[in-house]
């Protein structure tokens, strides 16, 4: 029993983590809803402010070079002047219904209050990059060189949230990702009963958000939702903040279109810098989202021309505020990239190296991947279905909405199977790698789709025939219930090898110096020992490279690594024969071992063994 309360209460640290997190986005929320006016749609404040945050740091960050300390107290000051004037002008902060989602989410942020990094990417990239921005307070340079992050040319909006937090809390605080992708979520609802309401042909100002209506939302967002996957919600990974701001950014298109056909000029005008500012965030979140902000305007520009509702003066006059502010953080961020660290991110080969010839085997694989994730996949083809009809008829508001998230949605698939062919390795492209992760992207506008669908239908066949009241208790107890059920599934971060993993490395960390070379050598596992020590080694000492399962010849690797006089450490978490013989130290399977340099060769006279682990007993 004790060790399932310890699922969800581990320690005071949660409950730093519970309030630093929250502070930030109660910030965003703040300057969202000062910025945006009584007319707003106060669904998306925190994305406003989050946009708007992205804009103080990146553009000073970038330009004079501006420390984040500075810019985090100024975004604190606005934040907390925003919130009075807001309060005192609309008597109140949250948007409507928020109260209740979190009161319905808690167990939830609870349990993920106390999740730690486990996930190989956040090794490397996802927790290591806000470590070092809370330790230097300054982008990457030629002169501040994040030497243990792999992709530092990526966008920084979603690490400028874990560096929030990380100042609000003292430290870095890991599960400040997962947290904030809940929070998004929860965010996401709240647009989403805006979907529903709209749908079932009523106005959502009008309406007051019960508790059924809000864990329904909450379902869709989060358990029903056919791409949330745990070990991506619940981690630093920014998938989840992408596909909020992917869906958000069509909802918000769809609806300056539909203002428009009405002659609502003012209202489409406020909308679309709301849009412009959406796509300013998604575009700064991760390489990929540049092209479905490209993907939101070319799907916006064509319903608007297909439409004869729609005056396309109005529109292009719309043009840049939609349009600028995304351009002038990308250029800013482009800029900073050219100037101090390069392109340290994915890039496209030559054509003359493109995998054209791979192009059926590629795509056969993409949908052999699909086809895993059935409901996802009907969706999508459903919305494809729906979207070409609304695309060629044109007459309602849902003929419009499905032919502008059709197309982002075919786009961006079609934008994948080019990444494959001109950017990513041949091993990977012929396994399609991350592409279910990719289309995580795509799953708030699936959801967004089916949600206004859903309603449609059920004003049109069932809302007559059947009183939904009669089951207005399930979703409540669906979203309250799940975190308990599934606890032990959320808490993927206490699998006992990723434990053992990490706890090697920070003991490690403890015994080497500042000028020692760690190898890691784990021939039998995955790699993922070595990405936890890198991360666990930070600065203390040097990473010296690894050996894995994925090495042809782990024997020699492992030989030839050890001959390099740089390497002065070595952490052992499995061997193969021979391993024994290079370092002349008995090596148990049943632990990790660190060995130490005691000469200038191998074996015997070369190593000694330092300290020992016991691992994890295998099930």
């Amino acid at each position: 029993m004790s060790q399932y309360v310890s699922l969800f209460i581990e320690g005071p640290s949660q409950l730093v983590a519970l309030s630093a997190v929250g502070l930030v986005w109660l910030g965003f929320i703040a300057l969202g809803a000062f910025v945006g006016g009584r007319d707003r749609m106060p669904e998306i404040d925190h994305l406003i402010g989050w946009a708007l945050v992205s804009f103080l740091f990146t553009v000073p960050g970038v330009l004079i070079g501006a420390h984040f300390l500075p810019l985090a107290a100024l975004a604190g000051l606005a934040a907390v002047g925003a919130g009075i004037f807001v309060w005192r002008r609309d008597h109140g902060l949250l948007p409507p219904g928020l109260g209740r989602v979190l009161i319905l989410g808690l167990p939830l942020l609870v349990l993920a209050a106390g999740m730690k990094g486990s996930q190989w990417d956040e090794f490397t990239d996802w927790l290591v990059i806000p470590r070092y921005l809370l330790e230097t307070d300054a982008f990457p340079s030629s002169d501040n060189l994040f030497s243990k992050a792999v992709f530092t040319g990526y966008p920084y909006s979603w690490h400028f949230v874990s560096y929030l937090a990380g100042r609000v809390g003292g430290r870095l605080l890991e599960s400040a990702g997962a947290l904030s992708n809940i929070l998004l979520l929860f965010g996401f609802a709240l647009l989403v009963v805006r979907l529903m309401l709209l749908g079932a042909g009523r106005h959502p100002s009008g309406e007051r958000i019960g508790w059924a209506l809000a864990a329904l939302a909450m379902l869709a967002s989060t358990l029903i939702n056919p791409t949330f996957a745990q070990k991506i919600v619940l981690t630093a990974y920014a998938e989840t903040a992408s596909a909020v701001a992917t869906a958000t950014a069509a909802i918000l298109a769809w609806f300056v279109l539909e203002a428009l056909g009405r002659r609502e000029f003012d209202r489409a005008r406020h909308l679309a810098l709301s849009l412009g500012l959406v796509l300013a965030l998604l575009i700064n979140l991760k390489q990929a989202t540049l092209v479905l902000v490209v993907l939101v305007v070319l799907a916006t520009l064509f319903v608007a021309v297909r439409d004869r509702q729609v005056p396309l003066g109005h529109f292009f006059r719309l043009m840049p505020l939609i349009v600028g502010p995304a351009i002038l953080i990308y250029v800013t961020w482009r800029y900073h990239l050219a100037s101090e660290i390069g392109s340290l991110e994915l890039s496209v080969r030559p054509l003359d190296g493109w995998y054209i010839d791979l192009i059926p085997k590629i795509l056969a694989k993409m949908l052999e991947v699909l086809s895993k994730k059935g409901v996802y996949l009907a969706l999508g083809l459903i919305l494809v279905g729906f979207g070409v009809r609304g695309f060629f008829r044109s007459q309602t508001p849902f003929d419009r909405f499905a032919a502008l998230a059709a197309m982002v949605f075919l786009g961006y698939n079609a934008f994948l199977l080019f990444a494959y062919v001109a950017t990513f390795g041949k091993s990977d492209a012929l396994r399609a790698a991350s592409y279910w992760r990719y289309n995580m992207h795509l799953g708030g506008l699936v959801v967004a789709f089916t949600a206004y669908g859903g309603a449609i239908l059920w004003r049109q066949r069932v809302e007559k025939r059947w009183a939904a009241r009669r089951i207005a208790w399930l979703p409540i107890m669906l979203v309250i219930a799940a975190p308990f059920i599934f606890a032990h599934k959320l808490r993927f971060d206490r699998e006992p090898m990723t434990v053992h993993f990490r706890y090697v490395g920070a003991g490690a960390a403890k015994l080497v110096d500042v000028n020692d070379y760690v190898f890691n050598a784990d021939p039998k596992g995955s790699g993922e020992s070595s990405a936890a020590l890198s991360y666990e080694l930070g600065e203390r000492a040097q990473y010296g490279g690894h050996v894995s399962a994925f090495h042809a010849d782990r024997l020699k690797v492992f030989r030839e690594a050890l001959a390099k006089p740089k390497i002065t450490a070595v952490i052992v978490h499995s061997s193969v024969d021979g391993f024994e013989g290079v370092v002349g130290v008995p090596l148990p399977q049943s632990h990790s071992h660190l060995l130490m340099r005691s000469g200038s060769g191998n074996g015997a006279d070369g190593w000694r063994l330092v300290q020992s682990w016991p691992q994890p007993t295998k099930n």
